[in-house]
């Protein structure tokens, strides 16, 4: 099952800033409005060795990652604490990699 959400749900993630078809996310596949900005949601598993982050690569480390996602996705600025106890967290979802994910 793949699951899928728009982002910038309380905030314009894309506001002021030259849209590419990549931007568009799931709408290039259904050309349905409603899915302008609606990308898979990636499971958290491993998160901290999947850098760069988002559909456009603009989160180069997780902590980037953890603060855009703060501000766009709930609307609030991360207090420093809170996005390493966050960060923290997801580093205890790491094990090994897949022997499919190795080159």
């Amino acid at each position: 099952m793949h699951i899928a959400q728009k982002f910038g749900v309380l905030k314009d993630y894309f506001a002021g800033r030259a849209l590419t078809d990549a931007d568009l996310g799931r709408y290039n596949v259904t050309r349905r409005d409603e899915d302008r900005h609606v990308f898979k949601v990636p499971s958290l598993r491993n998160v901290a060795l999947t850098a760069p982050y988002f559909h456009d690569a603009s989160a180069a480390t997780l902590e980037q990652a953890v603060k855009v996602m703060g501000r766009y996705q709930l609307g609030r600025e991360l207090p420093p604490q809170d996005v390493e106890f966050v960060v923290a967290f997801l580093k205890t979802l790491t094990g090994e990699m897949p022997a499919s994910a190795h080159p």
